[in-house]
């Protein structure tokens, strides 16, 4: 247990190592979710606010059409009106704003404004540049909540990855069993406590949260990898994804096509689909 330690970890362990795991998987799952109501909302958010800081010109203009599109805020349409107007200068714009419910005669005479010198940023006086209001903007806690996930997720897969690699092996024996107050897909989670040693005889303990404490507690001590140079960097070794395992020889399996492909679904689903959008919405 005292020899220091090297193996070759397959690309294909790798892959599946860092993707694998609940953190992983519904952190992917959710930032791929959240992301369309990202595009469909925070992206036609109105902002228009934050050019609106100095002063603001108003001019008189004239509607040239009104058209409901596909949107609504609490089932009622939300309306694209056109205008047309002249600056100061003789400059003729068009534009369109949006509100909701509320369309505008074609013809009518209008109240146009914009901030000094940009007219491009031009609206109808109490209407919006944009299909949805500011509030809109909350929902990018959809995607942010499924990165949160995915950093802790593949800051524990990094762990593994690191203790695979470099990690001893040695036996920890099970100091305490507690149940906590979590529950994940109704299953509670436990808080196990090992003690172990390492190379030295130097003491240390281990906590793993898990829904499933049986596998940590179905040997009189389990087995678990731990570094050298920082013997408290631990992991138990059946805590390791499915996907990574140890033989006979000390070598390190490869992991399955299959199972490959299964892991790394979602995140490839979630990557190839938004990426399509991006480039077809903003690059084409």
């Amino acid at each position: 247990m005292g020899v220091a330690t090297y193996r070759n970890i397959p690309i294909s362990t790798k892959c599946s190592i860092l993707f694998s795991g609940f953190k992983n998987q519904f952190g992917w799952s959710f930032f791929g979710f959240g992301l369309i109501f990202f595009w469909a909302f925070a992206m036609n958010s109105d902002l228009s606010f934050l050019h609106y800081t100095g002063e603001i010109i108003t001019i008189e203009g004239t509607a040239t059409n009104s058209i409901a599109i596909d949107a609504s805020e609490g089932n009622i349409p939300v309306i694209e009106n056109h205008y047309k107007f002249k600056t100061e200068d003789g400059l003729e714009f068009e534009g369109f704003s949006y509100a909701t419910g509320r369309s505008i005669q074609s013809g009518k005479a209008i109240t146009i404004e914009y901030p000094e010198g940009n007219p491009q940023y031009s609206r109808i006086k109490g209407m919006r540049r944009q299909i949805f209001d500011p509030v809109a903007l909350w929902v990018v806690l959809f995607p942010f909540i499924g990165l949160i996930f995915m950093f802790f997720g593949i800051k524990r897969s990094t762990r593994t990855l690191r203790l695979l690699k470099n990690g001893e092996l040695t036996k920890g024996k099970l100091i305490s069993k507690v149940r906590t107050n979590t529950r994940i897909n109704g299953r509670l989670v436990y808080k196990l406590t090992f003690r172990y040693k390492d190379y030295l005889g130097n003491e240390y303990e281990l906590r793993e949260k898990t829904r499933m404490p049986y596998l940590l507690e179905d040997q009189g001590e389990e087995s678990l990898l731990y570094l050298r140079h920082k013997p408290a960097y631990a992991i138990m070794l059946d805590s390791l994804p499915s996907s990574a395992s140890i033989n006979a020889e000390g070598k390190i399996e490869s992991t399955s096509f299959r199972r490959l492909i299964f892991l790394m679904f979602i995140p490839l689903l979630t990557l190839v689909g938004h990426g399509y959008y991006i480039v077809s919405t903003y690059v084409i």
